[in-house]
């Protein structure tokens, strides 16, 4: 499993984009994310496969448009996990 993270003015044309090339590659979305606020938006997707090569490749297509600021492909393992810290 794989996370692909897109910083984007347009999170309707970039979340749009994500769809349709997840859509022609074949590929399964586990989880699909897209807070936004005022100027911005993260869209964070969970994409179901284990090659990188074909995560890879629709990163590239989805950052060719203009509202792509940033993106971002991670292996769900290197995620960086929450821990509590407990105080005595």
């Amino acid at each position: 499993m794989f996370l692909l993270e897109l910083q984007t003015s347009d999170m309707h044309a970039a979340l749009g984009r994500l769809l349709d090339q997840t859509r022609v590659a074949g590929l399964r979305l586990a989880a699909v994310s897209a807070p936004a606020d005022a100027s911005e938006c993260r869209i964070s997707a969970s994409i179901d496969i284990d090659d990188r090569d074909a995560v890879d490749r629709i990163a590239r297509r989805v950052g060719a448009l203009f509202c792509i600021d940033a993106i971002e492909v991670r292996g769900e393992s290197q995620c960086p996990t929450r821990t509590s810290h407990m105080t005595p």
